[in-house]
């Protein structure tokens, strides 16, 4: 038995292109809209579903969040023009199988859809390698200890209590405990003893 594809796109002729291919070795469905697809998504059961993101009233998104929210199993493949970071991340964030930029290769399409069916990932190697060197590079940043988390760390060091240093840099307590938290998070330290060393490591004492 053929595993089955439900293809949604509003471009009729790339939709059809698309499905022609595809045909050779699933059974395969086209939709044009996000209504459509949720109609035919339980009786028609599909193994993988490929969508754009740029559909009529409703977009790619809603039918993504939606198939999520009613637990639908298949697999979600993005194929849109839409090859930007931020819509990425938002993929990224809403758990696709996989990205791939409208204008790929028949051949690469194939491949794609074969690992997602085996159970894998297949994402566009520029698009993902550039969110990962983004990623990394936000990552790094937010490890950073930031002016006012000095500011804190100085008074620790000075041995004043929680309510003493929000009194000082006129702060609740509650913000207080969370500038300290983010500094032994961020130094690895354990206790303040750890965050003696990391003073002492910058030349901060």
């Amino acid at each position: 038995m053929l595993q089955k594809i439900l293809l949604v796109d509003d471009h009729k002729v790339f939709a059809e292109s698309i499905a022609s291919v595809l045909r050779n070795k699933y059974e395969v469905i086209e939709v044009s809209s996000v209504e459509k697809a949720l109609q035919l998504v339980n009786s028609f059961s599909p193994e993988l579903i490929i969508s754009d993101l740029q559909l009529p009233e409703q977009d790619g998104f809603f039918l993504i969040k939606t198939l999520k929210s009613r637990n639908i199993t298949s697999k979600i493949l993005v194929l849109s023009s839409l090859a930007n970071q931020a819509t990425f991340h938002k993929l990224m964030q809403l758990g696709v199988n996989g990205f791939l930029n409208k204008n790929v290769s028949s051949i690469d399409l194939l491949n794609a859809i074969q690992k997602i069916l085996q159970g894998e990932s297949f994402f566009q190697a520029d698009i993902y390698d550039d969110y990962i060197k983004n990623f990394k590079l936000k990552s790094d940043k937010s490890n950073e200890i930031t002016p006012r988390e000095i500011d804190v760390l100085k008074l620790i060091i000075e041995e004043k209590t929680t309510s003493e240093i929000a009194e000082i840099l006129s702060i609740s307590n509650y913000t207080v405990e969370g500038y300290r938290k983010n500094l032994l998070y961020k130094t690895g330290a354990t206790n303040v003893v750890g965050l003696i060393k990391y003073a002492m490591k910058i030349n901060l004492i």
